[in-house]
């Protein structure tokens, strides 16, 4: 395993459960074999991809080959273009792309799409993809990564430490008072904003509910949230992944058949909370922490829902809820800056999955090289 203290300037580029757009981070950032790790912004942009990229993508979630295929060089060639338009002939070392997840069964297989190659041949630099696959043939779900970056950032810091990413789908990271990697764990616990995302789609054509307008025009339905409150995924035990395979649009179109009386705005309403205590319900029943003692740190897109962050506020406890603003990472970087450290990983051949989060048999570097 090679220690190293140089600095690398990586571009992280993420593309998230909320199918939105683009992140682009670029870091300059060292890491060594003791996981001694300093990083600095260089620069941040969110590229939005348009309303037919965004259908294409939503199309290939249905899980037809040729449509996969045909998405996985239309999203390479856009990742190609926006990130010459983002870097400006600026010079990098490594580009680390997750690409976007069309499929994922944990312990089994995992697909993202975005063909790397777009991206070598752009900018003529080493890339690095497809960093779910060599955890999976470890035995592990390939899922979550973000516990790694958030023990990299908060091992030394004294305290019990949660983050909470607020994406399409809500995920976790526990770091103990120790500081001891294997005893980190981490684990979606269920939908962020990918229903309330699904209903703006299909109610109102919008990509997303701006500053909780339509959720706050709602009222909090007691049968659906009960409903959904059943949900088999609250019931398993970590390891443990989701996405919209489970917490997508056929669910809100299944509720709508269900419920055909209420209102959209209620129905926005219910998932804010369903959310909230889908959370919570997570931390209580699978974390070991003492919330006087721990911090709940906030990143994601999901930080800017007025609603979300208020029902987070009522049922979870902790010390204090922050956003990850409030210790120096901007919530919407978060997941460019993992895939920046991934690829650095992976450069560095130093192992950066968690066997106690994806439950692998061995601690693996991640990643492949195009």
């Amino acid at each position: 395993m090679e220690s190293s203290g140089k600095n690398y300037t990586i571009l992280g580029l993420m593309s998230g459960t909320s199918m939105d757009g683009l992140d682009c981070g670029l870091f300059s950032m060292s890491l060594n074999n003791q996981y001694e790790f300093n990083w600095h912004l260089i620069d941040f942009k969110t590229f939005p991809y348009s309303n037919h990229l965004r259908e294409e993508i939503r199309t290939s979630l249905l899980g037809d080959e040729k449509q996969i295929q045909k998405t996985h060089s239309l999203l390479g060639k856009e990742f190609a273009a926006i990130t010459t338009n983002f870097l400006q002939c600026r010079p990098v070392d490594i580009i680390a792309s997750h690409g976007q997840t069309v499929a994922h069964i944990d312990r089994k297989s995992s697909l993202q799409i975005g063909d790397a190659k777009f991206l070598r041949e752009a900018h003529n630099c080493p890339v690095v993809y497809n960093f779910r696959q060599a955890d999976i043939d470890a035995g592990g779900n390939g899922a979550p990564l973000t516990p790694f970056l958030d023990y990299l950032v908060f091992k030394n810091t004294n305290r019990a430490t949660i983050t909470l990413n607020l994406g399409g789908i809500a995920n976790i990271s526990y770091i103990p008072e120790n500081g001891k990697i294997h005893e980190v764990m981490g684990f979606d616990t269920g939908p962020a904003m990918s229903l309330i995302d699904e209903l703006c789609q299909m109610v109102w054509g919008e990509k997303l509910d701006y500053n909780g307008n339509h959720s706050l025009q709602g009222e909090e339905n007691a049968e659906i949230l009960s409903h959904l409150m059943q949900h088999p995924y609250l019931a398993k035990s970590p390891p443990k992944s989701t996405g919209r395979h489970s917490f997508g649009k056929n669910l809100v179109k299944q509720l709508f058949q269900k419920y055909p009386q209420v209102k959209p705005e209620d129905f926005a309403a219910s998932f804010c909370v369903f959310t909230a205590k889908s959370i919570a319900e997570n931390l209580e029943k699978h974390l070991n922490f003492t919330p006087s003692r721990t911090d709940l740190i906030v990143s994601g897109g999901g930080v800017h829902h007025p609603v979300i962050m208020q029902t987070i506020e009522k049922y979870i406890s902790a010390r204090q809820i922050l956003t990850s603003e409030k210790v120096g990472i901007n919530p919407d970087l978060k997941e460019s800056l993992l895939m920046a450290v991934l690829g650095l990983c992976k450069v560095l051949d130093i192992p950066s999955n968690i066997k106690s989060v994806t439950g692998a048999k061995q601690s693996i570097v991640l990643g492949h090289f195009v």
